[in-house]
């Protein structure tokens, strides 16, 4: 009896071990999540191009790094406004957790996307969860129309700009500035220029050298310093 207890008590003391060695390895492994929200007609710039930039942080650090998938209301297979066809990782339903919630710009942002009841729901409840925010060209119009950004600076594309003014009045609205951020918020003018606000979060998340050998693996020269952008908001965590 007395070795069957002392095999026993071994048994106990490895499974202790290996848990608390489990539980070590997942705190050392910083891995965040970041959900693409998309429908038909999402414009291929400010979906592929924040999405490469969020990807390829994998090669920085294997263990603190950006995981992108793409999450679709139903989850079915989606065409961008340019005639790609897409099939997303998630359902609303079966998403996991969102750290970071990135809205690309789509065809209808400025219309029939806000009268869309689950796709609001689901912004304004992950919106409120996500630790960051990033909206791209347009996706600026539906985080807005959540009440998100009451109060709150934020842009857009160029030649949308008066009328997210004109529509969210009780957002300050910057014309001069390629992206803004605004606490957990930042919202940018999309385009070509989707990648730069991207690359202003690994920049912030991690670190200068990390953002900068990340653009330099897309043939980017990224300097921060050299891109118009505005930092504000008292309770900013990506100051």
């Amino acid at each position: 009896m007395k070795p069957l207890l002392n095999a026993l008590t071994v048994l106990i003391f490895y499974m202790l071990l290996c848990a608390q060695t489990d539980a070590q390895s997942n705190q050392d492994r910083q891995i965040l999540n970041a959900a693409f929200l998309c429908k038909d007609g999402v414009y291929n710039s400010e979906l592929m191009a924040p999405y490469d930039i969020l990807h390829h942080s994998v090669f920085r650090d294997s263990t603190h790094y950006i995981r992108p998938f793409i999450v679709s209301p139903d989850g079915l297979p989606f065409t961008t406004f340019e005639g790609i066809t897409i099939t997303p990782h998630y359902s609303f339903a079966k998403a996991p957790t969102v750290d970071i919630l990135v809205i690309p710009s789509a065809e209808n942002s400025m219309n029939s996307d806000l009268k869309d009841g689950p796709y609001m729901r689901w912004i304004k409840e992950t919106a409120a969860q996500a630790r960051y925010v990033l909206t791209l060209c347009d996706g600026a119009f539906p985080l807005a129309a959540t009440g998100a950004l009451n109060g709150r600076t934020a842009t857009t594309f160029p030649a949308d700009r008066n009328e997210l003014a004109q529509m969210f009045p009780k957002v300050d609205v910057k014309y001069d500035v390629n992206f803004v951020v605004d606490g957990k918020f930042v919202t940018s003018v999309g385009g070509a220029l989707s990648y730069e606000p991207a690359l202003f979060l690994l920049e912030k998340i991690y670190s200068r050298e990390n953002a900068r050998l990340t653009a330099r693996g897309l043939v980017l020269d990224w300097q921060l310093s050299k891109v118009p952008h505005l930092v504000t908001g008292e309770k900013s965590n990506l100051r």
